[in-house]
């Protein structure tokens, strides 16, 4: 349905960890490409994500639009999404020092997103 997008609603493609090759599409719990994700988080970390993995046992795609439950315990109480946890792995990742302010941007690049 929306490819790139994962079951906790997070819009991987637009994910700076993905554009540079560090990270890979959760895909909606009812998609292949969300087991294989869970396989891939197990082998690097030893654990999943919870909500990918409870969107695949209960055979959901995207939680917010098909789970009655939702929210549920797994986004009230982390780690995922854009919680401290997930933060942090971005600055892991990035491999940034936590706390540090992100690298400057290149000159006439700046954060066209910002809404004021």
């Amino acid at each position: 349905m929306n490819q790139g997008t994962g079951a906790c609603g997070i819009n991987c493609l637009v994910c700076g960890l993905m554009r540079q090759g560090k990270c890979s599409p959760c895909g909606a719990g009812t998609e292949e490409q969300a087991q294989a994700k869970l396989a891939a988080q197990l082998g690097l970390m030893g654990s999943v994500c919870p909500i990918l993995q409870c969107a695949v046992q209960k055979k959901v795609d995207y939680c917010s639009a098909s789970c009655e439950a939702y929210p549920c315990r797994h986004f009230m109480s982390g780690p995922y999404p854009l919680s401290s946890a997930y933060l942090e792995m971005q600055v892991r990742r990035r491999g940034q020092t936590k706390g540090a302010p992100p690298p400057a941007r290149p000159p006439g690049q700046g954060d066209k997103s910002r809404l004021h």
